[in-house]
């Protein structure tokens, strides 16, 4: 089967979502980005998965190249949206790689009981010894300084131009009220979780919790890398996420 590489724009629910295709192979990897950034973070990630995958990167509703809907979404909003998305594309049994708010939204698309070959939580947010708007602002203004310039110029281009400062808060309280403790547990496809060794928004232990709450889940730390893990190392988490989806084909 030859590379493909498309872009195109999925309207359902009232909600569009922009979606870059890449690559092929028998293995399908959907990535969701988190709040008010888009797919251009992904990349990196994007280009190694898709030497041998076919890749989907999605710009939700609301964020990078979609339009904003009408209405604000919740993270269950998300999650059905997509998947009416990755219905309109055709897509069966994929690994559903999600990063920050991403990670809660496939999650939540882990629960209704399709066929998945995967979950990737990439620095899954909302700590919950650590809730609130401005204790997440403190977090994420810590990230600022540990993150290469390259990586802030990128997250924030796409915060203050292309998200929009009035999107990002109207989405904030979605985040934030999602508690991604009380679905893991139900999540039935092989589960990794990984951050970034120095990630202030993410703890480890907040990792060990969650991995705790759904026995049988892989854990990885990034050396280096603070939360936005998979752009600098991209490789690596390419790496990670395919020794889940061969864990899955061997199952």
């Amino acid at each position: 089967m030859p590379p493909t590489s498309e872009q195109r724009e999925i309207a359902v629910e009232g909600a569009t979502s922009h979606i870059h295709t890449s690559g092929a192979g028998s293995t399908t990897y959907v990535l969701v980005h988190g709040l008010g950034a888009s797919s251009r973070y992904f990349r990196p990630l994007a280009e190694e998965l898709s030497r041998d995958a076919l890749v989907h990167s999605v710009d939700l509703p609301g964020h990078g190249q979609a339009p904003k809907p009408d209405r604000r979404l919740s993270v269950p909003d998300y999650a059905r949206v997509l998947w009416a998305v990755l219905d309109r594309l055709g897509v069966d049994n994929p690994v559903l790689v999600g990063h920050s708010m991403g990670a809660q939204i496939v999650v939540e698309m882990a629960l209704a009981g399709r066929r998945l070959s995967g979950v990737v939580l990439l620095g899954p947010t909302n700590y919950a010894a650590e809730r609130g708007f401005w204790r997440q602002t403190f977090r994420l203004g810590q990230d600022t300084l540990l993150e290469p310039p390259s990586v802030n110029a990128l997250v924030f281009t796409d915060y203050g131009f292309r998200c929009g400062l009035s999107w990002y808060l109207k989405t904030t309280p979605s985040m934030l009220g999602y508690h991604i403790e009380d679905a893991i547990g139900a999540v039935e496809a092989p589960l990794l979780i990984a951050r970034g060794a120095k990630d202030p928004i993410v703890p480890r232990r907040w990792v060990e919790q969650l991995a705790a709450l759904r026995p049988g889940t892989d854990t990885a730390e990034v050396p280096g890398e603070a939360h936005v893990l998979m752009m600098k190392s991209a490789p690596q988490v390419a790496d990670l996420c395919r020794r889940l989806a061969t864990r899955s084909r061997e199952k």
